[in-house]
């Protein structure tokens, strides 16, 4: 009875849109409903057993309806032999009972909540219809009524997801509404990094509970995720557009870990949501021109700048170069370093490993050198773009997804800096303080440097960060060593071995007119 004032309402106003959220905001005209209804009702007289009615009608009614269904032939004469539709998709029923049931049991598909709801009331009918041996995929699954509406058409898509393999899945977009065919969004690599944002990277890339990541390399395997969403291309096409080696089998594996595991039931739609965003409103790198820019250059930042820095930083160990040299790179290209130029790309797993730890021990002061080397660069090729870039989604769609890492600014910089102790430190140390994963903090100290060295270096660089001042005063303003400590609040000693250090010639004591000799 429900069914049929809902059949009378839409008849009642043939003209109408109607909007049920199946079609969409823009809604469809009603003959599009009444041919859903059509497509469907005839695939439930034709392939549905009685039990899987008992919540479409009374048993009686059931009953009614199977006497009529058993009696159909399966095709009468009058149907061509070409015909592709069911017997009882292609005439209507001529017993109430058989009506009532079939159309109740669309009405149920068709006025779900979403696409993916009505694709998982349409499930148990796509698996009758699957066991009589007709082979089903997405592809294909439109031609179970012909002429679906695009949203019957989604919802039938996602009936068939539990069956689907994992890159299915991204292809056809079945974890979020907008669900459609594949074509060719090739496009979307030149948007796309090497390796997907370290700040999605952390949140999407599954853990083992040792800490260990599931996959190796699973920044790039996401990042070539990210491009296979809704597209046709080949995973080894994918691979190849974005710049990486890795292979087919590894995006696969990875895929099918994050379909098992309860943590990552929300990966794919986040995927998807990031390459929707990109789709939508592009990306302002071209990263694509910077891999073809940057990838055969072997020296981005000079040897005398950085030892010259590290000579006014440090008085300890000094970073090797080419650690600079990759960061600069990684930055520029979002590739990781293996991709460099041969010179500076890290050939063995132990100079991979030191030079994560260069990233994220990495001082503040060496991180601004290194980024106006890289902006400096940018320029020289005459490349308007931001030197980083990351997409930011709407918070509210993401606040219900199940995503298996933590969100990266979930721990304030303040937080961050207060917690990291002077001098050297352990990192599993720190995560614990911070009651957070290593890979967190990890990536905290590689956004926001912290100035770990003990206070006898911050001294240092503090005060190779004035010397130029202080140059200044006492060349041009002719203040002595004295007046010059005491306005800094430091020490002679500390102020005449900042000058000499950096080749400023010392006036003798005195030497200056007018200015009285200190006792």
């Amino acid at each position: 009875m429900r069914t049929q004032r809902l059949i009378e309402d839409l008849l009642a106003n043939p003209e109408q849109t109607v909007r049920w959220p199946l079609y969409g905001p823009g809604g469809v005209p009603l003959s599009v409903v009444l041919h859903d209804v059509r497509c469907l009702g005839g695939l439930v007289l034709t392939h549905v057993a009685s039990s899987d009615l008992g919540d479409v009608a009374e048993p009686e009614v059931v009953r009614q309806a199977d006497v009529y269904r058993f009696q159909f032939p399966s095709r009468p004469p009058r149907i061509p032999s070409n015909q592709r539709l069911d017997a009882h998709s292609y005439f209507a029923p001529d017993a109430a009972a058989a009506t009532a049931v079939a159309i109740t049991a669309a009405a149920q598909i068709l006025t779900s909540e979403s696409v993916p709801s009505a694709g998982q009331a349409a499930q148990a009918l796509i698996e009758r219809v699957a066991g009589t041996g007709r082979s089903l995929h997405p592809g294909n699954v439109g031609s179970l009524g012909g002429g679906l509406s695009p949203g019957l058409h989604a919802a039938l898509r996602c009936s068939l997801e539990a069956k689907m393999m994992p890159v299915a899945r991204l292809r056809h977009r079945t974890a979020v509404a907008s669900t459609r065919a594949p074509s060719n969004h090739d496009a979307r690599a030149r948007m796309l990094p090497t390796a997907l944002w370290p700040e999605w990277s952390l949140r999407l890339a599954p853990w083992h509970p040792s800490g260990k990541p599931v996959a190796r390399r699973a920044d790039e395997l996401l990042a070539v995720a990210c491009l296979l969403v809704g597209n046709s291309s080949p995973i080894r096409a994918a691979a190849l557009l974005m710049g990486t080696t890795v292979s087919s089998h590894n995006v696969s594996t990875l895929l099918a870990e994050l379909t098992r595991r309860r943590d990552c039931a929300d990966v794919m739609h986040a995927l998807i949501l990031l390459a929707d965003h990109l789709d939508q409103h592009g990306s302002p790198i071209d990263y694509a021109r910077r891999r073809a820019l940057f990838s055969s250059r072997a020296r981005f930042v000079s040897l005398e700048d950085w030892q010259d820095l590290q000579h006014r930083l440090r008085s300890n160990h000094t970073p090797n170069i080419a650690h600079a040299q990759r960061w600069i790179f990684h930055t520029l290209t979002g590739s990781p370093p293996r991709f460099a130029h041969t010179d500076i790309a890290p050939a063995t797993p132990a100079q991979r490993q030191q030079y994560q730890r260069f990233r994220w021990r990495i001082l503040p002061t060496e991180a601004e050198l290194l980024t106006y080397t890289a902006r400096t660069i940018l320029d020289e090729h005459g490349i308007d773009e931001p030197l980083q870039w990351s997409p930011c989604l709407d918070a509210a769609g993401l606040r219900n997804l199940e995503l298996p890492g933590p969100a990266p600014d979930g721990i304030t910089v303040a937080r961050l800096h207060q917690a990291v102790p002077g001098g050297d430190f352990s990192i599993a140390r720190l995560a614990q303080a911070l009651d957070t994963t290593t890979a967190h903090v990890i990536y905290l100290l590689s956004r926001y440097p912290v100035d770990w060295s003990p206070p006898r270096f911050r001294r240092t660089q503090h005060t190779a960060t004035r010397v130029r001042q202080w140059r200044t005063w006492y060349e041009q303003d002719h203040l002595s060593l004295q007046d010059i400590a005491e306005r800094e609040g430091t020490s002679l000693a500390t102020v005449r071995l900042a000058l000499l250090k950096n080749e400023i010639p010392l006036r003798p004591a005195g030497s200056y007119p007018g200015r009285p000799r200190r006792r």
